[in-house]
């Protein structure tokens, strides 16, 4: 279940977005993104069914290093994350906060791995109800696509490059950009070259680096045509690498929201 606050529920953008988040996910049935089942007002507060996936978060396995997930499990997550952007950018939807604490993991295989929080999701041809977009836009910066600060332009490359970040996390346990604030990180996503990971985890063949840098290519244009390619290739690229555990780091960005360039950037954790 999912209860707004007494605030959220009264204020016509929460609930324009509420609404909108349901419509959209009664538009997406996929086994690797969290279904929606109903919502409702009661006693002045709005509420959401969702599926129940028992587990954790991928977010939740980089803070707990003694239970870090190995690299098989991290590139089963991936795959199924991609397999569930791919199938909503193909019905018209950019989920525009994807990163790994909106990664549900269950801990059986039934459970399987979940895209969740769609509340942020936008129709890519569709109009949109006015309240549900106002111009204020939310989104994770450590996460946040170069052509999301600029301007707030959104295409299922948007979406990639978040998911990119995120394998980054995954695979060393931490964010590709974060700096000392959040102004510095959005910086370094505008004008920084990603990381070569392969540096710093000399386990990872120089290979993955070169995809990942395509799929955090500033120009979205740049990347890969689906979110599913890059991780395929990482995948092959990884191919007989023994699944050892990874280690977390437990590096977290703090604060909520930031100035940056003119638009008005919230960062979600």
């Amino acid at each position: 279940m999912k209860v707004l606050g007494p605030n959220d529920s009264r204020s016509p953008i929460a609930r324009a977005r509420f609404v909108h988040e349901f419509d959209i996910l009664s538009a997406l049935r996929h086994p690797d993104i969290v279904r929606m089942y109903d919502h409702g007002e009661f006693g002045g507060r709005l509420w959401s069914a969702h599926e129940y996936v028992p587990g954790t978060t991928g977010s939740a396995l980089v803070r707990m290093p003694h239970q870090y997930p190995n690299l098989r499990r991290v590139l089963h997550m991936l795959t199924h994350v991609a397999a569930g952007l791919d199938f909503a950018h193909a019905h018209d939807v950019v989920h525009l906060d994807v990163k790994p604490s909106n990664v549900l993991v269950g801990t059986t295989d039934a459970a399987g791995v979940k895209i969740s929080d769609f509340d942020q999701a936008r129709w890519l041809h569709r109009p949109e109800p006015a309240l549900a977009t106002d111009g204020f836009v939310v989104v994770s910066v450590p996460y946040a696509a170069p052509e999301l600060l600029r301007a707030g332009a959104v295409s299922p490359a948007t979406d990639q490059y978040a998911l990119a970040c995120s394998a980054i996390e995954l695979l060393t346990g931490r964010p590709p950009f974060v700096r000392a604030n959040l102004n510095a990180t959005a910086t370094a996503h505008l004008h920084d070259p990603p990381p070569e990971i392969s540096a710093t985890r000399h386990w990872i063949p120089p290979e993955v680096d070169t995809i990942l840098q395509r799929a955090l290519a500033k120009d979205p244009g740049a990347r890969y045509d689906s979110c599913g390619e890059p991780i395929r290739l990482i995948a092959e690229a990884l191919r007989g690498i023994d699944p050892r555990p990874l280690a977390g780091l437990r590096n977290r960005l703090n604060g909520r929201f930031v100035r940056f360039g003119g638009l008005t950037v919230g960062s979600r954790r």
